[in-house]
């Protein structure tokens, strides 16, 4: 099979939703959503790379590149995040080689890359599965890094206390400059980390059924967190926003633990119950999610970097730098 690759600044090219309804278990609803999203999306609609099959003019394969923005050492940055690949079993039937870097995925990567350098982006950033990780690490180019998993089990005996005196928790009720306030000081607790103005997250959380918390102080907005029912039965603590990595941060994850230990004893009609609460935790919140009970869970999240400007410095997107979610 001869396969032509071809980028494309506006992934709406005719066919790719086909693609993705006969080529992938995603589903119609994902789709629909998605399709919502992009539309609103911040920084622009993604772009794709398409794999085209040469003596059919059949689209076997796409690669799409989600427009994003990172604050690094407190300047906004270009970056670019990788998601939605498709292969056909066709095209993998295809290309047979025991050289990882001939797969046809790695094909539109490389495709894609020299175009994004071209219009002036600066890096890539990705949280792909744990399985590609060993072929990332082949590549010199790429800075590779790993964040654990903690989980609690699920019921708490009782509620946390978030801290001293004038602390309160409650669903977020309006995104506002208050959150924008939250973001800049948050924003400093880490050395890179993807933005989460009120606008950008908003938008980021509209894609998931997610619990919007909000922790103040006396009035005071000190903390926000999104967390979710994910996977194996738990509750997954996704987005976090602190006003300091201490007493601030601690009050927020106590709050996200309070609200899986609610969500964990009120199921609903056909649900399993929810028997943890887990969380990606930096080494910068190791230390409370330890004082709160947490114990390292059997799961690592993949953090991958690849600078595609020169005057980024390669240091100062270091994967250890990094703030990550679980929903990145």
């Amino acid at each position: 099979m001869g396969i032509s690759y071809e980028f494309h600044a506006d992934a709406t090219q005719p066919g790719l939703e086909r693609l993705w309804r006969e080529a992938t278990d995603w589903g119609e609803a994902t789709l629909d959503t998605l399709r919502r999203w992009f539309e609103v999306a911040p920084f622009g609609k993604p772009r794709i790379v398409v794999a085209t099959d040469d003596e059919t003019g059949e689209m076997v394969g796409q690669f799409r590149f989600m427009p994003s923005r990172v604050c690094v050492n407190g300047e906004v940055v270009r970056a670019v995040r990788p998601f939605g690949t498709i292969v056909t079993p066709a095209m993998r039937d295809a290309v047979k080689s025991n050289n990882p870097l001939q797969q046809p995925a790695v094909a539109m990567y490389f495709r894609a890359v020299d175009e994004l350098k071209a219009v002036g982006e600066q890096f890539i950033y990705m949280v792909p599965d744990p399985r590609w990780m060993r072929l990332f690490q082949m590549l010199p180019f790429l800075q590779t890094g790993t964040f654990p998993l903690w989980s609690l089990p699920l019921p708490l005996a009782k509620p946390y206390p978030l801290g001293e005196e004038g602390y309160t928790f409650g669903s977020l009720e309006k995104w506002d400059e208050r959150v924008d306030r939250l973001w800049e000081k948050s924003s400093r607790l880490h050395g890179c980390t993807v933005l989460r103005d009120a606008e950008t997250l908003k938008w980021k959380l509209a894609n998931g059924n997610y619990e919007t918390t909000a922790i103040e102080r006396d009035g005071e907005l000190v903390g926000l967190v999104a967390s979710r029912r994910k996977g194996d039965r738990q509750w997954l603590v996704c987005d976090v926003l602190a006003a300091d990595g201490r007493e601030a941060m601690r009050a927020t994850l106590a709050a996200a633990c309070n609200v899986g230990h609610e969500k964990s004893l009120t199921a609903g009609e056909g649900q399993e119950a929810i028997l943890k609460v887990a969380v990606l935790a930096t080494p910068l919140m190791e230390t409370v999610v330890r004082d709160l009970g947490f114990r390292r869970d059997a799961y690592d999240f993949p953090l991958v970097v690849h600078v595609l400007d020169e005057n980024v410095p390669a240091e100062n997107v270091a994967p250890a730098r990094w703030y990550v979610s679980a929903n990145d």
